[in-house]
């Protein structure tokens, strides 16, 4: 695939680097073995409009696969990649097709719940389907990939606590406030909260932005306490966000404007705060 031409306008604020440019240039411009931790959610080729760019590649798993396996290059040995993918209702593998074909190799798969029925109630905030034919999808893959698919993570920084009902109990039983996670995450969407579209989908016009709690939660897998993390589809900002309030820095790259100028003046607001 030919790389759009596209003059790169680069910002730093505080611990993050922001890129309006072609991601297929910025990533090949980085030093390899220098990457921490990758979290992003690539475009799923499902003719999603992104301000002025349209999600519609023709060989897009070809592309995929040749820059994912680029982005590989630039990670450290013992790097974390996160790869957010929704599967399509004609194809539900295909995400298998990419991820199969990387040359860093599936560690973990986590179901992304953005909307759940438990117990006869639909837990979380979502589109609801008008469709007569089909059911609404209420959930994405998280695939962790990794060298070798056996770096060691932390179960103690990713652990959630007890519920309230039994946590001194089980504290006094077990001898910790904490139990491991679980690879099914309910984790609402924030692009719509509390049945109206959220303030900052509104002012930035971005169809998919990303819960702040998914990256905190990908970034605490890891164990990795700082170190530099990459978003090559960046959006609105939230992995650089996210990365910049841990304390980590971060690099943010995306082709539309409007998004990194919103993502710069969420940025600006914590590093000004």
């Amino acid at each position: 695939m030919t790389s759009l031409v596209i003059e790169i306008v680069k910002q730093v604020i505080g611990n993050s680097t922001l890129y309006c440019a072609d991601c297929d240039e910025v990533v090949k411009s980085l030093v390899d073995d220098s990457i921490d931790i990758v979290i992003s959610s690539p475009p799923y080729n499902i003719r999603r409009q992104y301000g002025a760019y349209k999600d519609s590649k023709i060989d897009y798993l070809e592309w995929q696969i040749n820059f994912w396996n680029t982005v590989c290059k630039k990670m450290s040995v013992a790097g974390h990649v996160f790869l957010n993918i929704q599967p399509s209702r004609k194809n539900p593998l295909w995400c298998y097709e990419l991820v199969s074909e990387l040359d860093w190799k599936i560690q973990n798969t986590f179901i992304w719940n953005k909307r759940i029925e438990i117990d006869g109630y639909v837990r979380g905030q979502g589109t609801t389907s008008k469709s007569k034919k089909y059911i609404c999808n209420g959930w994405e893959y998280v695939f962790h990939l990794t060298k070798n698919g056996n770096t060691q993570i932390s179960q103690k920084l990713s652990g959630v606590g007890y519920h309230p009902q039994w946590a001194e109990e089980n504290a006094k039983r077990f001898g910790k406030t904490w139990r491991p996670t679980v690879n099914s995450w309910h984790i609402p969407y924030e692009t719509i909260g509390h049945g109206k579209i959220s303030k900052d989908k509104m002012k930035s016009n971005h169809p998919a932005i990303f819960p702040k709690k998914l990256v905190e939660k990908c970034i605490k897998i890891t164990g990795i306490k700082n170190g530099l993390v990459l978003d090559p589809f960046v959006g609105t900002g939230t992995t650089c966000i996210v990365a910049e309030q841990m304390g980590f820095q971060s690099i943010g790259v995306d082709i539309n404007s409007d998004y990194i100028t919103f993502a710069t003046k969420k940025l600006c607001e914590i590093v000004d705060d």
